[in-house]
């Protein structure tokens, strides 16, 4: 009897386990034809944006140059939305549309806009890398929108994500912040910080050409 039901419940099992192999196959199948689609949706916004970009004056399509976003690049601006609002693309590429539309923003100094969209699409974000760069492009959209404190915040959650490429500029924000907020020795603890562990790099020595200024 003992012998029939473990031999009854081991054929349950593997039956079982057949039956969540073959679904998470479909599953991962369907996962990755939806990132497909997805992918392919963000490409053609991509075109969408250079058709409207080669109709921009030439004056004003370089990064800098202030330009009314939503007019200028309205059907952009409208599918990028449209995408990061639907929410059924997976969140990579979410994220990558919120990148998208977030710079575009920034780019052409429209700050307070830039900040918006990286804050509320700052959920998307589920890799080290993607949150570091969220935060630091939060960081710069609020630095530049004169609002110190929340981009010193920014900065110093993108540096929580230890990521290495992005350390050297989320620590020289963290400096240019605390000289704004007429924080010294916060500028000065940065800067050494950089100096220490990531001596020779370009932003390591603007770091400490800012701090050696206050001399």
């Amino acid at each position: 009897m003992n012998t029939f039901f473990s031999q009854r419940n081991i054929g349950i099992i593997v039956g079982l386990l057949a039956v969540v192999g073959v679904s998470t196959y479909f599953y991962q199948q369907s996962m990755e034809k939806k990132e497909q689609e997805a992918k392919s949706a963000l490409y053609k916004i991509q075109k969408t944006f250079q058709e409207e970009n080669a109709a921009v004056p030439a004056a004003e399509r370089d990064a800098g140059v202030t330009v009314d976003v939503d007019a200028k690049f309205s059907k952009t601006v409208s599918e990028l939305n449209g995408m990061i609002s639907a929410k059924t693309a997976p969140d990579r590429v979410l994220f990558e549309a919120v990148l998208k539309l977030g710079t575009l923003y920034l780019d052409h100094n429209q700050f307070e806009k830039a900040a918006g969209i990286l804050k509320s699409g700052s959920s998307f974000a589920k890799t080290h890398l993607q949150k570091a760069t969220g935060h630091y492009l939060l960081g710069v959209s609020y630095e530049r929108a004169n609002q110190a404190k929340e981009a010193l915040e920014s900065f110093q959650a993108g540096l929580t994500e230890n990521v290495d490429g992005l350390k050297g500029e989320l620590l020289l924000g963290m400096v240019r912040m605390s000289l704004k907020m007429n924080d010294k020795e916060k500028a000065k603890l940065y800067s050494e910080k950089m100096n220490k562990e990531l001596q020779g790099s370009k932003a390591t020595e603007t770091a400490m050409a800012l701090v050696k200024e206050l001399k």
